[in-house]
């Protein structure tokens, strides 16, 4: 059975935290009988002391916002089906912005469809508030699979004596609908379920009598979590893959925006209005993203996303007051006049249109700013929302946490690799340390940014040459990446010096004096042998194995425990108390096992690399220099033009060294043509993701691909470098036969690069290859 959360995983491209919520349920589900074990029962069988406040099994992903709730709430209804053969799934939200959200997200045919992908999943009856007392409904509701929709509102009666509003008898149904539920085998998804602990909403969900429970929310209130991926889990892991993007490696694993918390570095308070100047430090953060975005969509061929700043004001009243300001004359001079969107209380209904089609292109949306009083909380989740400027009085968890979370999504649905594009700005001059304290206990690793007078930006675009004797003939190579899943044993070892002598105990430090002291050990109860303990675990953490891969699993496990320096009477304890250290440094080396078998073929196509024009954003002041005329410290970040013998006779260079090798190519008889490659611009696959070269240069016998690296990374052997470096090596091969040109691949230390060697100089001390 295994083998259906594979395929549901990967029909639904299902993210890692959603993929290991649906292994964790199936783990569960596999060890209990629902409808024939007690609640005790159950909770007995349970690790981590899960307790249920509901007369039903009941289990709650805990899944920081942004990261796919719903989806998983699709996959695990899919799941259930296929191998429960399941066919009720009673959906609950607590508001109706979420409601009318979860309709769509269940209407095949809506571009948010969430069950898009699956191959198998057959037809399905999609029950609401609204349609629920159809006659049609009344024979199909037995045979078919139902999904049904209501938000918390809907199944309530305002009267205390009764529970629902569709508790009354139907005659087209021949019950009320409330008891058809209750004959049902129905499982119950609650969304935002935090918002159901009160005994009100507790009674209401248990007299319909589910044999299971699903729970879905970022802010848990109950003590049934089987699994959690927290908001500071999903900074981290976006953080470490903006780092990567930015080593030009794949990110798979970053999720939301990251966010920071915006300050003043200088005593702004003299300028008179705070208002004023929040509003305006905001706003030049929205125009330097919003010229950005413009950059990496023409670049990248995507369509333009307009970002939206989010204002959080006071009361209703002052929501008017900011919207007339910022619609000012003074204020960007009359720049946002209807691009400014006011909803509260007292909104019309074009208003609330308008909200709900903010991740729509232009003219459909023509919004960059939306003001609010207390209206967009959970549930309203656009995309595009890149900053947020919070006037609230009042600094609470709930409030902070509901504001970072209406910006973390991805509008491209992946990290872009531009960190002004992969963040989401808080701007909170005033009340600053108060934010920053919440803020920090939400989610540990929030930032701070100085938030300086910044200058507008301006998008260029930059022409290739009309020149066709200096375009080079690039073959467009086609990669396909080959993994698999089989691990055979090796010798794996201890790395960790932490863990060559582990001792099963506890140590105490004094906040205060910092002094430390031992504590007694601590018996736990072996509740399994500890192979199977960290089996476990492995299986659970890493998709690529499953049960039949226990046997090989348990044998290296088995050699790793060996090697550590405890009695075997102690082993249990000590990799209770150093657990997840153990589990890290043995799925490092499996992963490293893995990726060894993975393959990476090549293949030419009939299509050559086209040089069209691209685009670079820049300061609004900035004109183009001569090459010839600038200093070292006009070089980065301004547009140096005059380059006669390159694809592109201007260029925008991110480092000295690159400008110091464009000038020698220039100077430079034996060079034909080069071309300074941008990101994205020739993607070289390898393991870890897509490798981009610095330079190509063409002389008369021979085509180079060029890199150049901190010497350093070259001294200490850098895995990823070298990584990269084999790719290349191996695509210049590829394109020799393709081409009958030969294709070399030199790489570069930073020292090599000066003002007086001729090209031919600075690649005979290019890195010499085994």
């Amino acid at each position: 059975m295994k083998k259906i959360v594979e395929q549901i995983t990967k029909e639904l491209s299902l993210r890692k935290p959603q993929a290991l919520s649906l292994v964790k349920l199936d783990s569960i589900l596999s060890n209990i009988k629902l409808r024939k074990e007690s609640l005790d029962e159950i909770e007995a069988k349970l690790v981590g002391n899960i307790k249920f406040d509901t007369e039903f099994p009941s289990f709650t992903f805990a899944l920081a916002t942004g990261v796919g709730k719903t989806r998983l709430m699709g996959a695990s209804i899919a799941y259930l089906h296929h191998k429960y053969g399941l066919k009720d799934f009673f959906i609950l939200t607590p508001g109706e912005t979420i409601y009318t959200k979860t309709i769509k997200n269940f209407t095949q045919g809506n571009k948010k469809y969430t069950l898009d992908g699956l191959t198998d999943f057959p037809l399905f009856n999609l029950i609401t508030g609204e349609n629920y007392e159809y006659s049609n409904f009344g024979n199909q509701l037995f045979d078919a699979i139902n999904i049904y929709v209501f938000n918390i509102q809907k199944i309530f009666n305002e009267r205390t004596d009764v529970e629902f509003k569709f508790h009354k008898y139907q005659e087209t149904l021949g019950s009320s609908f409330a008891e058809l539920l209750q004959k049902k085998d129905m499982v119950f998804l609650m969304d935002e379920s935090h918002r159901y602990r009160g005994p009100k909403s507790i009674k209401a969900i248990n007299h319909l009598r589910p044999i299971l429970g699903l729970e879905f929310t970022a802010t848990p209130a109950s003590e049934n979590v089987i699994y959690s991926y927290s908001l500071a889990d999903a900074i981290l892991d976006s953080k470490e893959a903006l780092k990567s993007l930015g080593n030009g490696n794949g990110a798979k694993d970053g999720y939301i925006k990251i966010p920071y918390v915006i300050a003043r570095s200088d005593d702004y308070t003299y300028q008179g209005d705070v208002e004023l100047v929040k509003l305006e430090d905001g706003i030049r953060r929205h125009r330097e993203k919003k010229v950005l975005i413009e950059e990496y969509c023409k670049n990248n061929k995507v369509p333009f996303v307009l970002p939206v700043t989010l204002v959080t004001t006071k009361s209703i009243q002052h929501a008017k007051d900011v919207k007339a300001l910022i619609e000012s004359d003074s204020f960007f001079k009359g720049y946002y006049k209807n691009k400014t969107l006011l909803v509260t209380s007292e909104s019309e209904v074009d208003s609330i249109n308008q909200l709900l089609h903010l991740e729509e292109p232009f003219p459909i949306n023509k919004n960059e700013i939306v003001i609010h009083v207390d209206k967009l909380k959970e549930g309203w989740d656009v995309k595009n929302v890149y900053t947020i400027i919070p006037f609230r009085a009042s600094i609470s968890k709930t409030l902070i946490e509901q504001t970072i979370g209406r910006g973390l999504r991805l509008p491209f649905g992946e990290l872009t690799g531009i960190e002004t594009l992969d963040s989401l700005d808080i701007i909170s001059h005033d009340n600053f340390a108060k934010v920053l304290s919440v803020a920090h206990e939400v989610a540990e690793g929030i930032e701070v940014k100085k938030a300086d007078k910044r200058e507008d930006l301006n998008t260029v675009e930059i022409k290739p040459t009309s020149d066709k004797s200096l375009l080079i003939e690039v073959p467009a190579i086609e990669t396909k990446v080959y993994s698999t899943n089989d691990i055979a044993y090796f010798p794996i070892k201890v790395t960790l010096e932490e863990l060559k002598k582990i001792t099963p105990k506890l140590i105490k430090a004094d906040i205060v004096s910092e002094q430390t002291e031992d504590i007694e050990k601590i018996e736990f109860k072996d509740e399994i042998n500890p192979v199977n303990r960290i089996v476990r675990m492995i299986i659970l953490e890493m998709t690529e194995f499953d049960i039949s891969h226990k046997s090989i699993l348990q044998k290296i496990v088995k050699h790793y425990l060996e090697q550590l320096k405890v009695e075997d009477s102690d082993l249990s304890k000590a990799i209770r108390l150093h657990e997840q250290t153990i589990l890290n440094d043995i799925l490092s080396q499996l992963k490293k096992k893995l990726q060894e078998k993975t393959k990476i073929e090549h293949k030419t196509s009939d299509e050559h690399l086209v040089f069209g024009p691209y685009f670079k954003s820049i300061k609004s002041s900035s004109k183009p220099l001569d090459k010839d005329k600038v200093d070292d410290s006009e070089i980065v970040d301004n547009i140096l033009e005059g380059y006669k013998k390159s694809v592109y006779q201007a260029y925008i260079f991110d480092s000295v060294p690159e400008k110091i090798l464009a000038d020698s190519l220039e100077k430079d008889r034996a060079v034909i043509s080069w071309l300074r490659l941008r990101n994205g611009q020739l993607p070289i696959k390898h393991i870890y993701g897509n490798y981009n070269p610095d330079f190509i240069v063409k002389t008369k016998d021979t085509n180079y691909l060029v890199e150049v690296k901190d010497k350093s990374k070259l001294d200490n052997k850098d895995k990823d470098v070298f990584q990269k470096a084999g790719q290349a090596r191996e695509w210049c091969e590829i394109a020799t036969k393709a081409t009958g040109k030969k294709w070399v691949y030199k790489l570069l230390p930073h020292t090599t690069i000066n003002k007086v060697d001729s090209f031919k100089g600075v690649i005979s001390s290019a890195y010499k290859f085994e």
